[in-house]
């Protein structure tokens, strides 16, 4: 916010950012949602996808075995989609 006769010289910050680790987890929870029950290939894609799109590293050890936790689930009525 600027005062009268003042101006923004300077890029406003993120108002709404979160640490990394919480960022992954909601990451993590939504593909549980949606891709539980599924191929693994299909999930470790989508879970390589949507931590490239979010600027996230992820070790690859570490995305295989949520890639199988999440295939590994059972299929809930929206992941059955």
């Amino acid at each position: 916010m600027t005062h009268e006769n003042e101006t923004q010289d300077e890029p406003v910050q993120d108002q709404h950012s979160q640490p990394d680790d919480a960022k992954a987890a909601g990451i993590l929870m939504q593909q549980e949602a949606d891709l539980a029950g599924h191929d693994e290939a299909l999930v470790l894609n989508a879970l390589h996808q949507r931590f490239t799109d979010s600027g996230l590293h992820i070790d690859e050890d570490t995305l295989h075995a949520h890639a199988h936790r999440i295939a590994s689930l059972t299929p809930n009525d929206f992941s059955k989609k």
